[in-house]
Order: C-alpha cells, then structure tokens, then sequence
C-alpha cells in the first residue's frame, strides 16, 4: 500500500506539471489586416533599433509585408503574421519567465516551402539559425507545427514557396533570350538550351504532383545543369548580359527548390570565435558526398560520404570580425543529381549586417 501511495503521489505530482506547462496556440489566416506592427525593436526588447535588429526586421519582412490576422491564447506570448511576395512570415515573442509550447497552425498555398527558422535572445540577439526540413503543399490548406520558446526569446520563422519562384525566373529568362540581340546562331542555341528546360520544368512539376522525390530532385538537377549552359553561354558574347544575370538568378532559384525536395537540414550557430554548422540528411535518399565550406575563415571544406537518411554531419570554422555575413555553403550529391544552398547566418556583434 505504501508503495502504491508513492506511486499515484508521484503521478499526482507528474500530472500537476504538465498542467502548470500550458501550450499556447498560435493561429493565422489570409485575411490582411490595415493596423501595421509596432516597431521591431520593441517586441524585442531591444531600447533602440540595432543594426542587427534591424537587419532581422528586414530579413522578416516586418516593413514592407502585409500584416495578416494571427491570434495569441497566451497573453506573454505576442505573435504577428506577415505576407511578402511568396514568403509567409510568423514572428513570435515569449515575454514570460517560463518556457512556453506553442502549437501553430496556419494557411498556405500550394507549393513547396523552404521552411527557416532564426531564434532571438532578450534585445535581439542572434543565438541559432536553422535551415529545416521542407514542406510540400499538395494542396492549399492548414499547416500546423509545435515549438518551444525559451523564457524572454523569440523566434521569426519563414515559410518561402520556391515553385512559383522557380517559374517566375523560367519565365523572366525566356523573355530575356528572345529580346537579347545577338546573331541568330546564338538565338537559336539559347533557345534550344531553354526549350529543354520548359521540358524537364514539365516533368517536375508532374513528379511533384505525384510525389516522386527522386525523379523531382533530378530533374531539377537537370535543369540546373542546363541553365548553367545558359550563363556560361551568354557570358561569351555582348548584348546578353541581362541572360547571364537571370540565368544566376534561375540557379538560385533552382538550387533552394532541391533543397526543399531532398530535406536539407542545416543548423548554424555562432559559439565563441567559431562558427558551428551541422547538415543532417532529413530525406529518404541516400547522399552519395556531402560538402561543407565557409566564407569565415581559411579552414578547409568538411568532405562525407555516403550520408544516409537520418545521419547528421559538423563542421567548425573560425569566424573572421570583419564579415558582414556568416555563409555555410552545402553541396550535397546524390544518385542522379547535384544540389547546392547557402545559409546565411547574422552575427552576434551590433556593428554587423545580414543580407535581405
């Protein structure tokens, strides 16, 4: 009996805990709202903008994004929902002493999402950037996701649709090759090289529908392969400058949609004088090489083999004080394609700056 006593004492005592543990939803819709935010360094705490407060607030879209309707059950929990372009934004801040659990859930389009998430401390601080796993839309319709908040932390996390990006750059492309004034056996090579990439985007597009990861990854790869034809093509002769840029842009553009599609994790934290990256094979295909380089530093790149699903892999580099931006490029080879992303990390130091 004694012992039986203990027993429901202790799940008494188990289940008082979760209670006192309360989970804060947090819900956004469509609809636009006309009341714009308080200014950024308000919600973080922050006496003035910084300039990496600022930086963030720009990289959050917290000026130039539509506002839309996002509510809070928590009253230490203020959440504020924004739209920019194909960028769904939702910034959070937790002004309580105790670590709050926050179920979202909000409305996104078809498509598929680069998801990306950046934690603040107490006055804005930097402490962790994440490149997650992506999110495929079959249709338009509710996503919904758990987080934690650490007491006086925040946490801006973006949704960014690459498919219609994608897209837009095809289109932005083609426009520039037939406009560009070169002979017409350039004219016609470009053209040849974009009619064959309208052809895999087909087919991509059609995998994606059926949810086909692989052979959606390497068509992808194929049109990466292809556009870099184009730039590398267009950068031989004059008058086809603008074709050399968007083709850059297209392989950007590219190259974030395959991130999304084969689940490239990537953490990046600044601990000290280093820069700490881990890459984590998030998917279900096999990674036949991973590589990890830098800009920070002269520490040579971190070359894996044969990563497969679930396996994570670090690397650590020196951080040099005069970079704007911290940058951990991945490349990442798999059966039948080549991917590429770049994540970009703000700095601790207040002097710094983070690209838009």
């Amino acid at each position: 009996m004694r012992h039986l006593a203990i027993s429901a004492l202790v799940m008494l005592c188990c289940v008082g805990g979760a209670l006192a543990q309360e989970e804060v939803k947090v819900v956004w819709s469509s609809q636009v709202m006309d009341v714009p935010p308080d200014p950024f360094y308000q919600l973080v705490g922050s006496s003035e903008p910084s300039t990496v407060v600022q930086a963030v607030a720009r990289w959050a879209g917290w000026d130039k994004g539509e506002r839309l309707d996002c509510t809070s059950t928590g009253e230490s929990l203020r959440a504020v929902a924004l739209r920019e372009n194909r960028t769904w934004t939702l910034v959070l801040w937790n002004s309580s002493d105790q670590k709050s659990r926050v179920a979202i859930e909000g409305y996104l389009p078809a498509g598929v999402y680069t998801v990306e998430r950046l934690l603040m401390a107490d006055g804005g601080g930097i402490t962790l950037f994440e490149r997650r796993n992506g999110l495929r839309q079959s249709a338009a319709g509710k996503v919904s996701r758990t987080e934690w908040l650490n007491p006086r932390s925040g946490m801006v996390l973006r949704f960014v649709e690459r498919v219609q990006t994608a897209e837009e750059g095809l289109g932005a492309l083609r426009r520039a090759i037939w406009q560009s004034h070169v002979s017409p056996g350039v004219l016609s090579r470009l053209a040849g090289l974009m009619r064959e990439m309208d052809n895999h985007w087909y087919q991509v597009r059609a995998s994606l529908r059926k949810n086909d990861v692989r052979m959606a990854a390497r068509g992808v790869h194929r049109m990466l392969f292809l556009a870099s034809g184009v730039r590398v093509a267009s950068s031989k002769y004059p008058g086809t400058e603008q074709v050399a840029i968007l083709a850059e842009s297209l392989i950007d553009a590219l190259s974030e949609l395959d991130s999304a599609i084969l689940n490239i994790v990537v953490t990046v934290r600044c601990e000290g004088e280093r820069l700490e990256a881990q890459v984590a094979n998030a998917g279900t295909q096999v990674w036949k090489a991973l590589r990890i380089a830098s800009n920070v530093g002269t520490d040579e790149p971190v070359v894996l083999a044969n990563m497969k699903p679930m396996e994570r892999a670090e690397a650590s580099f020196k951080l040099k004080g005069e970079l704007p931006l911290a940058t951990v490029n991945v490349s990442v080879l798999f059966n039948g394609g080549y991917a590429r992303l770049r994540v970009g990390c703000i700095l601790p130091e207040e002097e710094k700056e983070v690209e838009g």
